[in-house]
């Protein structure tokens, strides 16, 4: 995630929590997604509503969309291993973090969010005019 904050709004449950940034490296938005929910999934869609804009909005369509989805094993919350998209977390023999490979989505998807669960989302075709 990159230094800029951009605002962000839902009108769902409060323990649904959403931020966004500009993306650090290359174009886009990431949004990093928190359910505190320890029983609901949630659906979230990305829409850009800049009013002042009206060209801006999804870039390319058919660019997916990257999610790292962290979840505890097992779905216990107190658990001491990590999912990212499944696949527990765990160091490498050298101790080194491992690669962390995003779950490619259609853009056009909603962002499944599950409970008790963190989703980083890194959109590279939403068109944000302050990440410009």
């Amino acid at each position: 995630m990159g230094s800029k904050v951009l605002s962000v709004s839902h009108e769902g449950s409060p323990y649904l929590r959403a931020y966004v940034h500009c993306s650090k490296t290359e174009s886009g938005i990431t949004v990093l997604l928190i359910n505190m929910s320890n029983s609901t999934t949630f659906e979230v869609s990305l829409l850009n509503e800049n009013l002042y804009h009206p060209e801006v909005g999804l870039r390319n369509r058919n660019t997916p969309r990257e999610e790292y989805h962290l979840t505890p094993k097992d779905g216990n919350i107190q658990s001491k291993v990590v999912l990212l998209n499944g696949t527990p977390l765990v160091l490498t023999q050298s101790l080194h973090i491992p690669e962390m490979n995003p779950k490619l989505v259609d853009p056009s998807s909603p962002i499944k969010v599950k409970h008790d669960s963190i989703v980083f989302v890194h959109s590279k075709s939403f068109n944000a005019p302050a990440c410009m």
